[in-house]
């Protein structure tokens, strides 16, 4: 068995920014971070279906909406707030693209997959799988 979030894997590759019509769905210049302009979004869905890790749903209010990794926090200097009130403290959150970030060297040292790599999304969101490398 195993249990994990569906959430944003904040890809390289994010096939919902590429099928976007109105470009609501972008890469942000902070932090490369997938995000939705609800104020752009027309509620095509087209993103919904090109996720091939279902994250995206519709809001109430009818535009495409999903994780955004707390960006508002992020920009003051504080961690996603699912990181800050994970109560195992499993979940790290850092810098992939700075290889002396604590995340990349916890990286470095553990066992790690992402999901559907097949998919050539290439997801910044990784699992670790075990509690060292062998």
């Amino acid at each position: 068995m195993e249990i994990r979030s569906e959430r944003c894997n904040m890809c390289d590759n994010p096939p919902c920014v590429h099928c976007c019509p109105t470009g609501a769905s972008h890469v942000s210049d902070f932090g490369k971070l997938v995000q939705i302009n609800e104020d752009m979004c027309i509620g095509c869905k087209a993103c919904l279906a090109a996720c091939p890790y279902g994250a995206r749903y519709t809001h109430p209010d009818g535009y495409a909406d999903k994780c955004t990794f707390c960006e508002h926090r992020l920009k003051v200097g504080q961690d996603p707030a699912c990181v800050s009130v994970c109560p195992t403290h499993c979940m790290h959150f850092g810098d992939l693209d700075d290889p002396n970030s604590d995340v990349s060297t916890l990286l470095q040292s553990r066992k790690s997959k992402t999901l559907l790599p097949e998919a050539g999304t290439e997801p910044r969101v990784h699992f670790l799988t075990d509690t060292a490398k062998k």
